[in-house]
């Protein structure tokens, strides 16, 4: 059976599984958190003995956990995600807390608003920036050029 373990921080745990300590790394959330997924039933027998579990680490609901499984299903074939076209990086990131109510502080990094719009069925074009359109300056011996 599957079961889902989540954390309110990232967390990474050593257990036993027979004669060998295993460390496990869980995936961090977007807005925090981490989870750790597994259908070993002797995986989920040492984390349930480990000394964070009912703590820091808990067992996700079942409900909670079909819900979330649903909710990262891949969109059908016949549905496109929709492309967003944008100048810079900073539209974008302006585009995503406007439209989606997220905080601009959630946002630090554009891999972070790419993988938001993604979670959202978008897929963000961002135009690379122009050439350095400034005055070049040569000099050559003491003349300017």
């Amino acid at each position: 059976m599957l079961k889902t373990y989540y954390s309110s921080s990232e967390i990474c745990i050593n257990v036993r599984v027979g004669d060998n300590n295993i460390h496990l790394s869980f995936t961090p959330l977007t807005l925090g958190g981490s989870t750790f997924t597994t259908s070993d039933a002797n995986m989920q027998n040492a984390i349930e003995k480990h000394r964070f579990f009912g703590t820091r680490v808990k067992l996700m609901p079942m409900d909670a956990e079909n819900h979330a499984a649903e909710n990262h299903d891949m969109p059908d074939s016949q549905e496109k995600p929709e492309v967003l076209h944008f100048s810079s990086i900073a539209d974008a990131k302006e585009y995503c807390a406007d439209t989606f109510g997220i905080s601009r502080t959630m946002l630090r990094s554009s891999a972070q608003i790419i993988q938001l719009a993604a979670e959202k069925g978008y897929v963000l074009e961002i135009e690379p920036p122009n050439s350095y359109t400034g005055t070049v300056r040569k000099e050559c011996g003491s003349n300017i050029l």
